[in-house]
């Protein structure tokens, strides 16, 4: 198995470009200063373009002895944010309200655990169409500082987002059951009349921060 690292990723990303790859991202080079400039930032840019699979992580939250200094939301429980956490995709609590401030989270609700994308730092962790998404990523935002094109630069950023960016996400959602779509009592109400949660009406209506 061909090993796969920052590096490689870049000099896929460079090749796409017609540039000339590096071997390191210390080098002394302008390639090398150009990848190691933007890597880290493009590529937490794309794991949070989707909850991939192989990003997640799931914790109980540690509850804070200290609260809001005010609130006008009745978020009175604070939490500590995971240190790599970039975004939370669902809570156990369908009914829970959170908000992130700084590096807590804030919530209505006690006993909160979250799923979460995780800054993933090890590529060798990356599935492969994840990977052709984030090397077209990467070429796009590279593409003027490597080529001088702005032309080329917009043609990647096209590519990245009509094309490797969905193939990823179709393929990273085949790898378990769906999660099904929950729906709240206004929209239930409005298709039956009734206040009570029982049932799916589509993945168009459902409320990501609950599982």
């Amino acid at each position: 198995m061909t090993a796969i690292s920052e590096v490689s990723i870049c000099n896929q990303a460079l090749i796409a470009l017609g540039g000339k790859t590096i071997s390191a991202l210390t080098e002394n080079s302008k390639n090398a200063r150009i990848c190691n400039a933007l890597y880290e930032s493009v590529r937490d840019y794309v794991l949070t373009d989707h909850p991939w699979n192989f990003a997640q992580e799931r914790v109980a939250l540690a509850t804070l002895a200290s609260t809001p200094v005010w609130t006008d939301d009745n978020m009175t429980i604070m939490y500590q944010k995971p240190a790599d956490c970039l975004k939370i995709n669902y809570v156990n609590i369908g009914s829970a309200t959170v908000k992130i401030e700084e590096d807590k989270i804030l919530s209505d609700t006690s006993g909160l655990k979250i799923k979460y994308t995780q800054r993933m730092t090890d590529p060798m962790k990356f599935f492969p169409k994840f990977i052709e998404a984030l090397v077209a990523r990467l070429a796009a935002e590279m593409a003027y500082a490597v080529t001088s094109s702005k032309t080329l630069g917009t043609a990647l950023f096209e590519i990245y987002y009509s094309k490797k960016l969905p193939q990823a996400i179709a393929t990273d959602s085949q790898q378990g059951t769906p999660i099904s779509a929950a729906q709240d009592e206004w929209l239930l109400s409005r298709i039956q009349g009734a206040t009570a949660i029982s049932g799916n009406t589509g993945d168009n209506v459902w409320w990501p921060l609950g599982e």
